[in-house]
């Protein structure tokens, strides 16, 4: 996924040029479709709960925070908390999202519940996000909206049916 994520970054790049403030704008925009719609498929595929708990192990196993030794995150039981890490570095998914940029984090927990939502404190370079009960529900994100629309996103996983084989 991040080898992806990266060359689509590059390409974003360089088409952008010099306006680099465009160029952040559309790769936030792709992860926060990517993040809502790839939360909600996880916590489906797993039966995952539906509160902060199952906010948090989607969060966990979000390919926003992996692979463990790319991505610097630690888990508690309404937290997620990050450092810089060679994801940062590559400027990968992780690098997107944070105090100044909460929107793919939202994404993520809405797509579980949602009454779920964010609070996020730190800095760029380390923050802690805290999965939080809202009253109203949060509205679905155009970007997760516009990513279901396309073609694949409904895709889910069936038992597999045995061949009908005859030996001779």
């Amino acid at each position: 996924m991040h080898l992806l994520n990266l060359s689509f970054i590059l390409a974003v790049g360089a088409r952008a040029g010099a306006n680099t403030e465009l160029a952040t704008e559309i790769c936030t925009k792709q992860l926060i479709g990517v993040a809502g719609l790839g939360a909600e498929r996880i916590h489906r595929a797993l039966n995952l709960p539906g509160g902060i708990e199952g906010a948090v192990r989607v969060l966990e196993l979000h390919p926003m925070f992996n692979p463990s030794a790319y991505v610097d995150a630690e888990f508690g039981p309404d937290t997620v908390s990050v450092q810089r890490s060679p994801a940062h570095e590559d400027g990968s998914w992780v690098a997107l999202t944070g105090p100044a940029e909460t929107r793919p984090l939202r994404a993520v927990v809405a797509a579980v519940n949602p009454h779920l939502s964010v609070e996020v404190i730190g800095s760029d370079a380390e923050w802690t996000a805290r999965v939080i009960e809202t009253e109203a529900a949060a509205k679905e994100f155009d970007e997760v909206a516009v990513t279901k629309f396309s073609g694949g996103a409904s895709f889910v996983f069936e038992p597999r049916k045995s061949l009908p084989l005859t030996v001779v």
